[in-house]
């Protein structure tokens, strides 16, 4: 196989694998650099009647991307290979009859990433202006005035410039060879060489394990992407009402040109379904 080089690289977790299926590889060495930063409390969450007040702060981890060596290139290269080698990996399959949870899958396809995590970027920013503008109520967020200055500035950072978020990002990937829709899951941290939207999308081949499978009929609700970081209770809260939010925010950034399909994962992802956690994209 030609050598990888991958733009998103989960390290620890592919030479788990590697160790877990006896391939022999170096351990590796801690190469992604954090840092956790304070963020003050205050401010207010209001949720139909339900309102919250913060006080104690919490810590935010930032991820900072890496790079890899022509030799941990051509490691992580061998190390998929051999993965490969000894069926380990389902590659490309047809069909849904050998997928279960946490099977190992390499698969190629077209990777766009979905309207639900454009529009947690929307409410990570909601989160950064509600201490500045006093809002409590999550309904105000469909009210923001899109060309605010403030506003703006914190839109303009994120699209413009392509601001590394701390939060997951969920691609769907077209053209695969698998009959219903693929989703990928790809955790807010190991990009490699400052690699972000601009190299997750596109032409991609993704090895990951499959972490959830959703059956016709059924569904899943989105909030694990779409209010990552919010309590748990709070989470179920708000998603309870946000469907009609999320339809006129979107309604808002197709407004401002960012093209989303009318059918794209809002609120929920209904089956027949497969999401994949990334391990590497390539």
């Amino acid at each position: 196989m030609a050598l990888r080089s991958p733009s998103f690289l989960d390290l620890e977790t592919l030479l788990s694998q590697a160790e877990y299926h006896d391939i022999n590889v170096p351990k590796p060495e801690d190469i992604v650099e954090t840092t956790l930063r304070k963020r003050s409390g205050g401010g207010k969450l209001g949720v139909g009647a339900l309102a919250l007040n913060g006080s104690a702060g919490s810590d935010v981890q930032y991820q900072s991307t890496y790079s890899l060596e022509p030799r941990e290139k051509a490691t992580v290269s061998r190390v998929i290979d051999d993965l490969v080698s000894q069926d380990a990996v389902l590659v490309n399959p047809v069909g849904d009859s050998a997928l279960s949870r946490d099977v190992l899958i390499e698969i190629e396809g077209t990777a766009r990433i979905t309207a639900v995590s454009v529009l947690s970027k929307v409410f990570f920013l909601f989160r950064r202006l509600m201490i500045a503008r006093d809002i409590d109520a999550l309904n105000e967020l469909a009210n923001l005035d899109m060309e605010d200055a403030a506003v703006a500035e914190e839109i303009r950072r994120v699209y413009l410039e392509n601001e590394l978020l701390p939060l997951p990002v969920l691609l769907e990937l077209t053209e695969s060879s698998l009959p219903h829709k693929v989703y990928v899951n790809v955790r807010p941290d190991f990009f490699i060489d400052e690699a972000s939207a601009d190299r997750i999308e596109g032409d991609l081949r993704v090895l990951g394990s499959v972490s959830k499978l959703i059956p016709a009929g059924q569904f899943r609700v989105t909030d694990e992407w779409l209010l990552y970081g919010w309590e748990f209770l709070m989470r179920r809260i708000m998603m309870a009402q946000l469907q009609d939010d999320l339809e006129e925010v979107t309604a808002q950034l197709q407004r401002l040109g960012l093209n989303l399909p009318d059918d794209d994962v809002h609120a929920y992802i209904s089956g027949p379904a497969v999401i994949i956690d990334a391990i590497a994209l390539y």
